[in-house]
C-alpha cells in the first residue's frame, strides 16, 4: 500500500497530465535503457503507472502490459489515451498492488516497472517480496526511486506529513539496494542524473530469498 491516499492523487491527476517532465534527459535514459532489455514476447506490469505515459511507449516493444494505480481518475486518463493512440496491448485496472493477484509460475512477468513507488510504499520489504513472486526467475524490475540523503530528507517528508506533499520515505540507495539484495535480486545496472535525488536501478530477480 501507498503512504498517500487516492485521494491526493484522483485531485492531482488532471494537473499532474499536463505537467511537463521535470528532467527529460533522464527520462528518456530510462526509457531507452528499458526498452533494449525488452522482447517482443514479453509480459509487463507496470506498478503506479499513473497517466499510463510510459506504458503506452513500452507498448511496441512487448507482447502485452497489466498498467495498475490505485488512483482511478489516473487509469480514466490513461484509458483515455490508450484509446486515442489506438494502443490494444495494454491493460489499465484500478489496483494496489497490494491487491494484485500473484500470478501463477507459468503466469509470471517477464519485467515489472515501479517508477516513482518505492519511495512511497508503507512496507518496502513487503512490496519487494510481491514484486520477487510475480516475476519469473531472472526476471527484471526496473525501478526509480527517490533516494534523499543529507539535509533535504528533513523538509520533505515534513511537507509530506501536513499534507502538502504525499509522503515520502526517507530511502538512501545504498538501502534500496541492500533490500533488493535480501529478497534474491541482484542489481545489474545504477544510474543517477548528476546532482538528481532520483536513482534508477534494474535488478534480475534470482529466484531465491534468503527470509524463506
Amino acid at each position: 500500500m501507498l503512504i498517500h491516499p487516492p485521494r491526493f492523487w484522483n485531485m492531482m491527476a488532471r494537473s499532474y497530465a499536463r505537467r511537463p517532465v521535470q528532467n527529460q534527459a533522464a527520462y528518456e535514459y530510462k526509457l531507452d535503457f528499458t526498452a533494449r532489455h525488452l522482447s517482443p514476447q514479453d509480459c509487463l506490469l507496470e506498478i503506479g503507472c499513473g497517466t499510463g505515459t510510459t506504458a503506452l511507449i513500452h507498448a511496441p516493444n512487448v507482447a502485452h502490459i497489466d498498467a495498475i494505480d490505485y488512483s482511478s481518475e489516473m487509469i480514466s486518463i490513461a484509458r483515455e489515451k490508450a484509446n486515442q493512440q489506438g494502443v490494444e496491448n495494454v491493460n489499465f485496472e484500478v489496483s494496489a498492488f497490494d491487491n494484485w493477484p500473484i500470478p501463477a509460475k507459468d503466469q509470471q512477468y517477464d519485467a515489472i516497472l515501479a517508477m516513482s513507488v518505492l519511495h512511497l510504499v508503507l512496507d518496502l520489504d513487503e512490496t519487494l517480496d510481491r514484486i520477487r513472486n510475480s516475476l519469473k526467475e531472472g526476471g527484471l524490475l526496473f525501478s526509480s526511486t527517490v533516494c534523499l540523503e543529507g539535509m533535504e530528507k528533513y523538509a520533505i517528508p515534513a511537507l509530506g506529513a501536513i499534507g502538502l506533499l504525499p509522503k515520502i520515505r526517507v530511502l538512501t540507495q545504498e538501502v534500496l539496494v541492500e533490500r533488493m539484495q535480501a529478497f534474491g535480486f541482484s542489481v545489474e545496472h545504477k544510474w543517477r542524473p548528476e546532482n538528481g535525488s532520483t536513482a534508477f536501478i534494474v535488478a534480475k530477480n534470482g529466484g531465491y530469498c534468503r527470509w524463506n
